[in-house]
């Protein structure tokens, strides 16, 4: 038991100690000032053992509740090792810069701490839904009415009179309801019928169209939706798709629908990585050929004695078992076993509307049998969803993620059209200058030897047929691409031949095509040297080197005008003599873009505010900014909220939208979405959200922020100091900071030396592939540094070592290799096909980029949750919009547009203390509690001021504007006249649901959370930052692995001295000194007595006293106390 000591906060030389209560437990904690000491104490600054600046304590206590740490619990033993780490590193001692610390009031946290905190606002928020959701689980559908009526609108069909009485009705009358809708493709993306489902009854409906009351195909569907959050749920396959048909979702204000998808929940359960997918499509139809080869019972019992065959040679391959594809007819068959008939669907893909009339009843009733097939799956694979992802954050997210809208006006239309009309300009002047190429390259057929010698021209096929008696006279090469219906040339960017008319060339050299190699560069044998890269083929004058493909040396590049080599363009990789291949290479670039894009960008489905069957809650213009009649507009991306298994949202559209770019057609895109008059999109980019989750989750091994060198940088990094992770990687790489992010992200995503290699050379295209391999393998081995593969060792575990990210990868191959992987925070389980019980040690990329990816989910869900919390207890008018990944978008009124800043800021705030509460690290540095910005514009892009000028768009869009965390609060006291210490800036709080919550429940609900996760060694821990980690630890001195030093002590009375008392409220960590020798300064302390209590080598205890001459370190003491330093494990 230790013994209570007093102490008055003192400063001595710029030394300051400051008592600090902690749980009951004390500690003291240290400081070295700087020249402007008054400043420090007034300033509140915190800075951790790595020299990391925190929040300071009054923010801190607002943020992890009352009666946390303050701070990590920054043991001794772990900061020496962080301590080697980083000297080894090169990073101790860097230049690490200290900031005004940021105050103001937060609203209160719900509960003790963040953690119950999160989880009230988690039921909050999923609330009714959630318990409709569950409820849903567990009734049946009535049984399916045998008729169906032909009349427009909703009909009701009753089980009480076993769906014999039908009933027009308005919409849907239950709260929980399945449902599907089919359109006819190739009339229109209006629905023309919809069937859904409730325990009470069935509903079909009709569109006007359809029923042949209505001329125009443009009807949507209304479901009821009152705008208030009353748990009305939605269940459907591929729901987004349906959900853009229903008349509710096209207003500004929410329609209070909860809208749960059956392919996102069998994707986050049981879905297949895009690794898996190409083995499973294979076995799948290994397995249909048995099915149909089994035609005689002697074939059906080859056809076991063969499955039986296959299945023991695939033995080690079990996902197949506990997965499937996506499609309704796939997740039928592996969760229900039932197989379901979809020939009635090309009735919708290639029919008429007349074809439907005629096979009505049984269009509908295949709408129906879908209905009904996605409640069996719905009851399947809810509840495995939630034994997966327990927490109510990631339902809740799930929820938001599926409510997302975009608001364009007229100006939509206009894109649409000058795109269009550029590209076709563009590729009609490329097609031109190509068939004057192929002409004037035509007129040499008569001159052998001027085409043979010419290493392009010399690839076609100069045959002239004598006996052809159309274009005669004329070159194979010429009559194979001449068009006899338009008695022309045709000849195109994607033509075989375009490269060779074109006269392109890489690095230099010819280009030319070989049959089993792809586009090749050719070398004079005259002309090769020691860089010249190795062939794959010479002859008597060329050695031909493959032109580098983006999928690595076995690829082959199939059309050196693709989009994937424009960057080859620009940076005059390829080149050519000719100036109309110049301009033909150029207009291909700028077509790129929308050639990729066009058919998805075209394919959006726009409702306009004129629709008489929707109420956007939106102004009425008269007229647009030129003249014209002004409208409305609004797209709902057709989201699959949980689309790959890391629950990553997927949409087709806006989710892979790039920026605009200044040669670019139609890449404008985004800057389309415009807000209504009085409106704002406010929105924020989340910094550096996955390589931040991944240093932490290093970083926790230590217990505090900054303790890796990863890190270190992550946090404390500087661009202009090359001491940031990607200016470290672009120094190792020899290339520019931007590409060196692509590298250190696929690594973090598990990428390897191979990856890097193929990448380095489709950067370096000159460079020998050997260079390239030294090259990766050298970031490798400075990053992720070298692999124990064995596990006979002391540690009994494979594990990286020696390299700047070792710690790193070894948190993450911990959480990716364990008996069921969770994500660290909402503990998310991974999906069963990527379970260690069914792949072994396979798709260990997969796996770890499983935790990296599905704990930005969980970010996301925490983020937009935390969002909706403060919206609605602050009644701030805003709406979620979008989100792209690390992006959140949100529609504000103008008069909200600084609030819903600071809610955004708040949010992020929260959502990073609870991903450090849950790693064990309870503090929060705070450059990154805040987001650098807040964006608040009238269109949609990607920073505020990017002019998004493109061909197809001249005009600059007018700037908005982006706010710190302190320009929003300087604007919102402006505005209030009130001080950010005094209240929260965000209004008067309203009370919300998530207060009032069972206390029990919520307890017992964190509880059943908690995930046992022991700290590593300290052994282990140095171990990972040694190339020859065995050498290392024989040089340590032995002890117990699970032993830390722990000081406990209590402060004496106060002195009354107002500065004294002042200091004393703030907490000073004392960092790791920048020097080894801190002799120069002498320290005037009183001497202490020390207890050391330790165990011995037979468990005895040991009790040292140093004597008060003995110490070189300041040590605090009284006459009447002792401080104890216990050798304990450490515990959560």
């Amino acid at each position: 038991m230790s013994t209570r000591i007093t102490c008055e906060t003192r400063i001595f030389r710029r030394i300051i100690l400051t008592p600090r209560s902690i749980n009951g437990r004390f500690y003291y904690t240290t400081r070295t000032l700087s020249q402007s000491a008054e400043k420090v104490e007034k300033s509140d600054v915190r800075i951790n053992a790595a020299n990391v600046q925190l929040l300071s304590p009054k923010l801190h206590e607002q943020v992890f509740g009352k009666g946390s740490s303050n701070g990590p619990r920054e043991l001794r033993a772990r900061k020496t090792v962080a301590k080697e780490h980083l000297k080894l590193q090169d990073i101790w001692g860097k230049k690490s810069d200290t900031q005004d610390p940021i105050g103001l009031k937060l609203p209160t946290i719900y509960g003790r701490n963040i953690e119950e905190h999160f989880m009230r606002i988690g039921y909050e928020q999923s609330g009714k839904y959630l318990e409709n959701a569950e409820q849903f689980t567990k009734i049946d559908l009535p049984t399916m009415p045998a008729q169906w009526s032909q009349q427009s609108g909703w009909t009701r069909y009753d089980k009480e009179n076993n769906n014999t009485t039908t009933v027009s009705v308005g919409h849907p009358l239950e709260d929980l309801l399945v449902f599907d809708v089919e359109v006819l493709v190739n009339t229109s993306q209006y629905p023309v019928m919809a069937v859904a489902a409730s325990d009470k009854a069935w509903y079909s409906w009709t569109s006007p169209y359809l029923s042949g009351e209505s001329d125009n195909p443009n009807h949507l569907i209304p479901l009821g939706g009152e705008g208030e959050k009353n748990g009305k749920i939605v269940v459907g396959h591929n729901i987004g798709y349906d959900r853009a048909r229903i008349a509710d979702e096209y207003s500004r204000t929410s329609s209070g629908i909860g809208y749960l998808d059956t392919m996102s929940l069998h994707i986050a359960v049981s879905g297949l990585c895009s690794q898996q997918r190409p083995a499973w499509i294979k076995r799948k139809n290994q397995q249909d050929k048995i099915v149909d080869d089994a035609v005689a019972p002697l074939a059906a019992d080859n056809e076991t004695n063969t499955s039986n065959s296959s299945k023991a040679g695939l033995q080690d391959i079990m996902f197949f078992d506990v997965s499937s594809l996506n499609s309704l007819k796939d997740v039928a068959k592996f969760h229900c076993g039932t197989e379901l008939d979809k020939s009635v669907r090309s009735y919708f893909e290639t029919g008429t509307l007349q074809d439907i009339r005629d096979n009505f009843q049984e269009s509908m009733q295949y709408c129906a049998m879908d209905v009904e097939m996605t409640h069996r799956i719905y009851k399947v694979v809810f509840p495995k969803f939630r034994d997966n992802c327990p927490h109510p954050i990631s339902f809740a997210g799930m929820l938001h993620m599926g409510s997302s809208f975009l608001t364009v006006t007229e100006k939509w239309e206009q894109y649409l059209e000058r795109s269009s009309r550029k590209h076709e300009e563009l590729s009609d002047l490329v097609d031109v200058n190509l068939r004057e190429l192929a002409e004037k390259a035509r007129a040499l057929v008569n001159e052998p030897e001027v085409w043979q010698k010419d290493p392009w021209l010399s690839q076609l096929d100069w045959y002239v047929n004598p006996r052809q008696r159309k274009l005669k006279g004329q070159p194979k090469w010429y009559k194979d691409a001449y068009d006899s219906k338009t008695e022309k040339l045709k000849i195109s960017i994607r033509s075989r031949i375009a490269p060779v008319l074109l006269r392109l060339k890489w690095h230099g050299y010819p280009l030319h095509y070989l049959s089993k190699h792809g586009w090749c560069y050719k070398v004079e044998h005259d002309q090769v040297n020691e860089n010249t890269p190795k062939g794959i083929l010479e002859d008597d004058t060329y050695r031909y080197i493959k032109v580098p493909h983006k999928d690595g040396a076995e690829a082959n590049c199939g059309n050196p005008l693709a989009k994937g080599y424009i960057g080859a363009y620009e940076d005059k990789t390829m080149t050519s003599e000719y100036e109309a291949a110049k301009q033909a290479l150029e207009l291909n670039a700028k077509s790129a873009y929308w050639i990729s894009a066009r058919e998805r960008i075209l394919g959006q489905f726009v409702v306009w505010d004129d629709q008489s069957d929707v109420d956007m809650h939106l102004p009425k213009r008269q007229k647009s900014d030129d003249g014209d009649m002004a409208k409305y507009g609004m797209i709902l991306p057709q989201m699959v909220t949980m689309g790959t298994v890391t629950r990553r949202a997927v949409e087709k559209t806006w989710l892979t939208a790039s920026n605009a770019k200044a040669n670019r057609i139609g890449s404008e895109l985004k800057s389309m979405v415009e807000v209504p008059d009085g409106y704002k999109i406010v929105g924020a980019d989340v910094d550096s959200e996955e390589l931040w989750i991944s240093s932490v989750i290093g970083d926790a091994q230590f217990g505090f922020h900054g303790a890796s060198a990863l890190g270190w940088m992550t946090l404390q990094g500087s661009k202009a100091e090359g001491t940031d992770l990607h200016s470290k990687t672009a120094t190792i790489l020899g290339l520019n900071r931007d590409k060196a992010k692509i590298f250190n992200y696929a690594r973090i995503y598990g990428a390897g030396v191979k990856y890097a290699t193929s990448l380095l050379l489709q950067y370096n295209q000159g460079m020998d592939p050997e260079e390239a391999k030294k090259r990766a393998l050298a970031l490798y081995a400075s990053t992720k540094g070298e692999k124990e593969h064995s596990s006979k060792n002391r540690f009994e575990r494979p594990f990286w070592h020696g390299g700047s990210e070792s710690y790193m990868f070894n948190a993450l191959e911990n959480i990716a290799l364990s008996k069921e992987p969770r994500t660290p925070v909402l503990g998310c389980a991974i999906t069963d096909a990527l379970k260690p019980q069914y792949t072994g040690t396979q798709f260990l990329t997969s796996r770890i980029n499983w935790v990296v990816q599905s704990s930005g989910v969980d970010y996301l869900h925490m983020l937009i949750t935390s969002m909706a919390h403060l919206i609605d207890r602050y009644q701030i008018n805003a709406r979620f919009m979008l989100s792209v990944h690390d992006e959140v978008r949100y529609l504000s009124t103008n008069e909200d547009t600084h609030r819903t800043a600071l809610a955004l800021q708040v949010a992020n705030l929260w959502t990073r203390a609870l991903f450090s509460w849950r790693l064990g690290v309870e503090s929060l540095p705070q450059s990154v509690a805040f987001f650098s910005a807040v964006d608040i514009d009238h269109v949609l892009r990607k920073e505020p001021n990017m002019p998004c000028t493109t061909p197809s768009h001249e005009e600059r869009i007018k700037e908005g504007v982006s706010c710190t965390i302190e320009d929003t609060l300087r604007d919102l006291e402006a505005v209030t006249q009130k001080s950010r210490n005094d209240i929260c800036l965000l209004g008067d709080a309203q009370e919300t649901a998530g207060q009032t919550l069972d206390d029990k429940m919520i307890k017992r609900a964190v509880k059943s959370l908690e995930q046992d996760r022991k700290p590593c060694s300290l052994e282990f821990l140095k171990a990972q930052m040694h190339k020859d980690y065995k050498t290392a630890l024989v040089s340590t001195i032995p002890m117990s692995q699970q032993t830390e030093e722990l000081i406990k002590s209590q402060p004496l009375s106060m002195s009354s001295s107002s500065s004294s008392s002042s200091l004393s409220q703030y907490e000073f960590y004392h960092p790791f000194s920048n020097s080894d020798n801190n002799n120069n300064t002498s320290h005037h302390f009183p001497t202490t007595s020390i207890h050391v209590i330790s165990s011995g080598a037979r468990g005895e205890r040991r009790e040292y006293k140093p004597s008060s001459s003995s110490s070189s370190s300041p040590v605090l003491s009284s006459s009447s106390s002792s401080v104890k330093i216990l050798h304990s494990p450490i515990r959560r």
